[in-house]
This record gives structure tokens, sequence and C-alpha cells, in this order.
């Protein structure tokens, strides 16, 4: 499966394909109409305008990605963007009709123009592989962290401890009493080093850069749910904390929020209140434009924020939670500055999310779900892992960071349908091994590894009856269906495609 050469296409930007692919439509559509003896030639143009711009936007054609397999990406990327393009112009003579063009005219120069589209992208150029290792791959056999950078440095960094006696003399009057028996349960005991405390009694605004001496500790008086722009306020609690300095805060977790709801609300109305509850202060707040409305009106006032969002916007930060004291309304948490902020990533916070996996020869490769965990908690799966480790499924065991109507997306795989747009770009194929994170696959055994870099990841996975024994009984499974697609890929995929529909139909088998 190692690929010697590198297949480039012969006119290699993109812009100028683009720009020849709709010329040659163009000349097809008149074509088409010249052969016909009738129709309107601008109407015509419009029309396959239209659903080559859709078929194009959604299967990313003349992109060419993969140099390595070019003829195999060029039939793929081609087809599935003829198929998109007959589909809407399919729909549009069906539903417009009163556009008055033939559909022999129509289908004429449909055809005409996906042969000598594909034809013209034929011609290439060969190159003998860079003699670099792919971006975002990392040597097997390196821990791989979705941590950020430098998350277990700070120990061996020769940080002073904190003056824990110095710190607690200073709180004590300054603060109420359960946040200064948290600190005073929770915070290392050490001596000299880093004595003094700063206790916020407000945010501090990003524009105002903290040029003043680090603090050891930092004690933030205001709700975390009243915060605006938390990240911002986050990163500028960073920068004046020292690596291995100490955060205090307190929020409200939406667990204790819809608590509260239940006591507050009984019986029937319980449930319509929940509903709208939802709608206003979960839904608005991450979906785009909806957003602007809601922190106009709220002033980022009593948002609901859940305990992964909170430590996932740590983590992101370059903080790690190490202590959390629940109560009934308020919890206290204690976090360690641990790194330096996560930079050049977009967390996951809008329902469609594009999650950062390894693809095609070690590449990132960004793919889309349905969110159905709490925002930022792609910043914990590390974290998670080494606390519980993971269950028979191979999935993560007690993984909190699942929303309540995440389990039921998974159940029936509906979180997976945006990865139908990644299909159609080509970033994976129909059947296969799914993308995996970095840290995910450092778990692997290094044969598996190795196949996996070399063959592109899969929609549909060949493992779906998830009885199995743990990470070693996946790890079999996949490694099997990977030899055999090394083999033999057309009959290993159509195969392990057979497999799944009757797993799905006939033996019921739904994800857990």
């Amino acid at each position: 499966m190692q690929h010697r050469y590198r297949y480039v296409p012969f006119v290699r930007n993109v812009k100028i394909r683009t720009a020849i692919g709709f010329i040659l439509l163009v000349v097809s559509s008149i074509f088409a109409v010249t052969i016909i003896g009738r129709g309107p030639a601008g109407v015509l143009i419009l029309i396959s305008a239209f659903s080559w711009m859709i078929a194009v936007f959604l299967t990313d054609k003349y992109a060419h990605k993969y140099p390595q397999r070019y003829f195999t990406y060029l039939m793929a990327s081609h087809t599935k963007s003829a198929g998109v393009m007959g589909f809407v112009l399919w729909i549009v003579s069906r539903i417009g009709g009163f556009l008055a063009v033939p559909l022999d005219a129509l289908w004429t120069s449909y055809f005409l123009f996906i042969f000598t589209d594909a034809l013209v992208s034929v011609p290439f150029t060969r190159e003998l592989p860079e003699k670099q290792s792919p971006a975002g791959a990392s040597p097997f056999g390196e821990r791989i962290s979705d941590d950020p950078p430098g998350g277990s440095d700070f120990a061996k960094a020769g940080m002073p401890p904190i003056d824990t006696q110095a710190v607690m003399d200073q709180i004590r009057s300054e603060l109420d009493k359960p946040l200064v028996e948290h600190i005073g349960n929770n915070l290392p005991v050490g001596q000299g080093g880093m004595g003094d405390a700063l206790i916020m009694k407000e945010t501090i605004p990003a524009a105002a850069p903290l040029n003043s001496v680090p603090v050891g500790l930092l004690v933030s008086r205001v709700r975390l749910n009243d915060v605006r722009r938390l990240n911002r306020f986050f990163l500028s609690c960073t920068e004046r904390i020292p690596m291995g300095g100490y955060f205090v805060g307190r929020y409200v977790p939406h667990e204790n929020v819809i608590n509260r709801l239940k006591d507050r609300y009984t019986g029937w109305l319980y449930r319509p209140v929940f509903i709208l509850h939802f709608i206003w202060h979960r839904a608005f707040p991450k979906i785009p434009w909806l957003n602007a409305l809601y922190f106009a009106i709220t002033k980022g006032k009593n948002r609901i924020l859940s305990k992964v969002e909170i430590w996932g916007r740590l983590s992101y930060c370059g903080m790690r939670v190490i202590a959390e004291s629940p109560g009934k309304v308020d919890a206290y948490l204690l976090a360690q500055r641990v790194a330096s902020p996560v930079r050049n990533k977009k967390p996951s916070y809008y329902p469609i999310v594009a999650l950062e996996k390894v693809g095609l020869d070690g590449g990132i490769v960004r793919t889309h779900k349905i969110r159905t965990m709490f925002p930022y908690s792609e910043f914990l799966q590390k974290r998670i892992f080494e606390d519980n480790g993971l269950a028979p499924t191979g999935k993560f065991a007690n993984d909190f960071r699942l929303t309540e109507y995440g389990r039921f997306l998974r159940k029936y795989w509906l979180d997976e349908l945006p990865q139908v747009f990644d299909w159609l770009r080509g970033d994976v194929k129909l059947v296969g091994m799914r993308a995996t994170s970095r840290h995910f696959l450092s778990l692997y055994p290094r044969e598996l590894y190795d196949l996996y870099v070399q063959i592109k990841p899969g929609l549909i996975p060949p493992i779906f009856d998830e009885t199995t024994n743990g990470l070693e009984s996946i790890a079999a499974m996949e490694l099997a269906y990977l030899r055999r697609y090394c083999d033999q890929p057309l009959r290993t995929d159509v195969r392990y495609l057979v497999q799944t529909f009757t797993d799905i139909v006939f033996r019921g088998v739904r994800s857990k």
C-alpha cells in the first residue's frame, strides 16, 4: 500500500481548474441547444451553473487532495459530483417546467459536460514524495495528547510551592466561609515561594494586560455564570498565574439548575418549563446569529454552564482542575496552571462540530458531527482515559461529557449524518475504520497504526456489533479489516457493507 510517486494535476491551481470547468459547462450548454435546435441557451446555462455550484461545494472535486491516489480520487470525486449535479437538475426539471428548457437539451448538456470535464482533469505530472512527516503525524510510541502542550512539564520546571499558610492567613478575612473551606481543604500544603494571593471582585478586561507581579493563588469572587467573555477572562487569569500556580472560582453547574427547576415546577408543569428553559438558555447561546440576540438581552448573566464546559475551557486556557467541591447551588473549583493556552484550534461549541482526526497518510482531517457532548469536551479526552480507562465497547468508561440527548443520537447514529458531507468531499470513504483522534490512535498497536495511515478512514465502520471485551478485541477486528482491505479493497468494503446492513436491519444492532 506504500506509494512511491505523487501524481498532481497538470493544472495545479484550484481556481483555474474551477474556471475551466465553468467554461466547459457553458460550452456544453450552448452546444446542446445547437444540436437540439430549440430551447433558451441562457436559461439552460443558469440552471446548469446552479446545480454545478452545489455539486462543487459539496464534493470539492477540483481540489485533488490525495496526490498518491490521483486516479482513484479523480474517479470518485467526479462520480459524486455528477450524481449531485444530476439530482439537482432532476429536481429543477420536475418543479421548474415553466422555464421552458427541453429535457433532451438539459440532459444532453449534462452528459456532455461531465464527460469533457473528467477528460480535461486527467492530465497529470509525476513527482517523488516529499521527504517529511505528514502534517499532524507524530512518531508512534509517543503519547499523543489532546491536552495543551506541556501539560505535565510544570512539575519539572522547578517552580517553588505555594506558601499555604501565608495564603490562608491572607484570604480568611476577605472571602466567604465556604470558599475559604474549599481552598483550605484542597490547596496542596507548601512552604515558601509563591505566597501572594489576589482576590478579584470583578472580571479583568482582556484589553488591559496584567503587568504586575504574578501571584501563587488567584481567587475570583465573580460567579463564572455571569462572565460574558469567559475564555478571555480565563486567559487574563492565566497571564497572572505562573506555571504551577492556582486559580479558584465558583459557578452554578447546569445539573443544579435542573434540580432547582424540578423542585420549583412539579408534575406536568416541569416538562414544558424544561423545554423552554433548554431552548432559551442552552440552544440559543450555541446557534450562530441567535446567540447574539441571547447575549444582547441577558448581557451574559445567568448563563448555563456544565461541569464539562468549565473544565474544558480551563484546560483550553492552560489550567487543570484538581478539585471541585459540589454544593446545592454553587460549586467551587481549584485549578492549577499546567500549560500554555491552546492556540489556533477551534473548540467544539455549536450544534455541528468539526473534530480534528487523523486521516490518510497521517494528515489531519476535520470530520463533522452533531455535537453529543458538552462544549469543550475534547480537551478532557486524555484526562477521562487516564481517570476511567475504556469500557468493553472500546469507548471511554464513565464518560460524563455526554449530554442528555447525546446517548439517543449515538444509539441510532444520528450524530454521524453530517459525515455524509465529509464523504462527498473525499475526506472519508464509505466503509472503513472510523477517523480517530491522535490521542485515541496512540492507544492502538503499532501494526494497526501503520496500516491505518495508509487507508482513508470510513463513514461506516467495520464493527457495529459492540459486544466486545475491550480495546484489544476491537483492535483485532479492525486490524483484520485493514489487512483484508490491503489485499482486496473493493471486495472487502462490499462484504463489510452487506454485513453492516444485515446487522442493523435484521439483527437490530444499535450503538451503545
